[in-house]
Formats: C-alpha cells, sequence, structure tokens
C-alpha cells in the first residue's frame, strides 16, 4: 500500500504548484476580487513560502464559498501530510467535494486516492464527506455566495438610495486590461459569474458513498 501510495507524489505536485490558479478567465471578462478568490491567491502564496499552514487556513476560507480549486488543494495536502496530519479519508472526502462539477483533475485524483484506500478507511471516508459537505459542500456555499455580493451591493448603494447607476467601477479582465462599467452592469455581471452560474453547476455530478467491493469469483 505505501509503495502504491508513492505514486502521487507526482500528481499532488503537480496540484500543489501548477493548479492553484486554475481558474479558467476569458480575455474581455471581468475578474472579480471575490472572497473565495482573494483567499486561493493567498494560500497559494503561502504554499509557495512554506507556510503550510496558513495555505492550508487560506484554502479552507477559499472552500466555504465553493470554490473547487481550494477544494482539491485541501485534498491533496491530506493525502500528502503537508500542513496537516496525514489523513488519506478526509483527503478523499475533500477531493469528492472537489469533484462534484467533474473538474477532470478532481475526479481524477479523487478516483485515486479511492482506489486506494484501506477497507476499514471507507467507511470513515464516507463520514469525513458528509461532515464537511454540510459546512463546506455547494448548498451552504451559494447562500455565503448571495450575501457577500448583498454586502457589496449595501457598500456601494446605501441603504437610502438603492441605486448603483450613477456609480461606476473599475473591473479588469484576464490580460489586465481595465475599464469601467456602470455600478448596476457591475453587479449583474458579478451575479451572472457568481451566483447564477455557480447555482447552475450545482448537483450536476453527484456520487454514492463507497462500497468495499469483494474482487473474489
Amino acid at each position: 500500500m505505501n509503495d502504491i501510495r508513492r505514486t502521487l507524489t507526482a500528481v499532488s505536485a503537480f496540484f500543489m504548484l501548477s493548479t492553484v490558479f486554475c481558474q479558467v478567465l476569458a480575455a474581455g471578462e471581468p475578474v472579480f476580487e471575490t472572497p473565495d478568490l482573494r483567499n486561493l491567491q493567498e494560500g497559494a502564496h503561502a504554499l509557495k513560502k512554506g507556510s503550510t499552514i496558513d495555505a492550508m487556513s487560506n484554502f479552507e476560507d477559499s472552500a466555504r464559498f465553493g470554490n473547487k480549486a481550494a477544494q482539491k488543494m485541501l485534498g491533496m495536502m491530506y493525502v500528502k501530510g503537508v500542513g496537516t496530519e496525514l489523513d488519506w479519508p478526509l483527503g478523499y472526502a475533500w477531493l469528492k467535494l472537489a469533484a462534484t462539477h467533474g473538474d477532470p483533475e478532481a475526479v481524477s485524483a479523487r478516483d485515486q486516492v479511492m482506489a486506494q484506500l484501506k477497507p476499514e478507511e471507507v467507511p470513515l471516508a464516507n463520514d469525513r464527506f458528509e461532515e464537511i459537505n454540510e459546512e463546506f459542500g455547494d448548498l451552504a456555499a451559494i447562500k455565503r455566495r448571495e450575501a457577500w455580493v448583498r454586502k457589496e451591493k449595501r457598500k456601494i448603494t446605501g441603504s437610502r438610495t438603492g441605486k448603483s447607476s450613477a456609480v461606476r467601477i473599475e473591473v479588469a479582465d484576464a490580460t489586465g486590461y481595465t475599464w469601467q462599467v456602470a455600478g448596476a452592469k457591475y453587479f449583474q455581471l458579478l451575479e451572472g459569474s457568481y451566483v447564477l452560474e455557480f447555482r447552475q453547476r450545482m448537483g450536476e455530478v453527484t456520487y454514492g458513498e463507497l462500497e468495499v467491493i469483494d474482487e473474489d469469483p
């Protein structure tokens, strides 16, 4: 089992060094300074500096908003014991949560870990998933995203006018090009990408509990 698990070394290195910023952003689309992306970036910087505990804390904060890259990072950190004790059942649970929108890399990592769990680890892995899904799953995350957008609206519109049309907000795309949009348009774009698109992906990919399969004929 230990020899098999060493085969994931390259996989974990790939996730930790190459896929933290795996958000696909097209040129011409605004890049919003959302709390999950902010914490994802801070976690990545902490990880590069070797501050693994800070990295895990930031990834957890990002994961609360349903960020699948952060959830994937947490899964790999538990699988490799980076910044925490080695915990394969919990690592599997995080990877399973990260894979719920069908990300190929998260699905692949989840399946590799799943295939290498010991029989006695399977029930624990299922329990761990139920625990983190309640706090970090999509149903909890979408509420946090909606609440954050409402809070941002209140900052700009104020409690009296309730309008943001006259407000001009500067945004940038993935190339760094910046332009200004009306406040109302800004929040329309923000809600579309941060709330509506996330809601549309919720529940598209679901997985049942792990089962121990008897390979004997």
